[in-house]
């Protein structure tokens, strides 16, 4: 098991140097998955010393959980407000299966196997990909909401996991290709039809279940 070196914390690495030992760490990640990635082959991705990685990151949980958050916000920048639920759903859709979305998609297959025994990555990983694209996905269906796009009584929460969810199933379970034209039929298909439904109508009590409970 590897151990981190008795160091302190502190910006003992020249902030020049991070995203390119950051990008090792994802590369090395998505080659080798996070079990067996250690910080000496980060280190030597990278041209760096071990030590140097020691003295900002104190194990390699810490070295991915910095790198994962970095690339998240690079993969998928602020979603646009074009005034149109499918036209915002489908340009979702075209920054999900850009080149650097793919790259995370890699990344995300490279800490599966970590996922189910260390609750740091899990915690991480609910937070800053799962969690953060859902509630990146309310936002953008509550917009459509309050346009009238959708009934104001349907729940947004349930809809805003189909896309992230769907996505991360794919690529992570079955580890196909999450390419645009599939994103774009389960939009079309599946959650602009059920957002948009009206709610249904509960059925009234049939004159034979009145009269059993009397």
């Amino acid at each position: 098991m590897e151990t981190a070196a008795p160091t302190a914390h502190g910006r003992g690495l020249s902030d020049a140097r991070t995203p390119e030992i950051l990008q090792a760490a994802l590369a090395v990640l998505a080659e080798v998955g996070y079990d067996r990635l250690t910080m000496e082959a980060v280190a030597a991705r990278a041209h760096a010393g071990k030590a140097t990685l020691y003295r900002r990151w104190a194990s390699k949980a810490e070295l991915v959980v910095e790198a994962v958050t970095v690339m998240k916000t690079e993969c998928m920048p602020p979603l646009s407000d074009t005034g149109s639920l499918r036209e915002d759903l489908h340009r979702v859709a075209a920054l999900v299966t850009t080149r650097l979305s793919q790259d995370e998609m890699c990344v995300m297959r490279g800490l599966a196997s970590a996922l189910a025994h260390d609750r740091e990555l899990a915690t991480v990983f609910e937070r800053e990909f799962i969690g953060q694209r859902r509630a990146d996905m309310a936002e953008l269906l509550r917009r459509a909401q309050r346009r009238g796009e959708i009934p104001p009584d349907r729940d947004i929460e349930i809809f805003s996991h189909i896309l992230p969810s769907m996505v991360f199933a794919r690529s992570l379970i079955t580890s196909k290709r999450v390419d645009l034209e599939f994103l774009e039929r389960l939009i079309d298909e599946v959650l602009i039809p059920a957002a948009t439904a009206p709610a249904p109508i509960a059925a009234a009590p049939s004159k034979e279940s009145h009269v059993s409970s009397t």
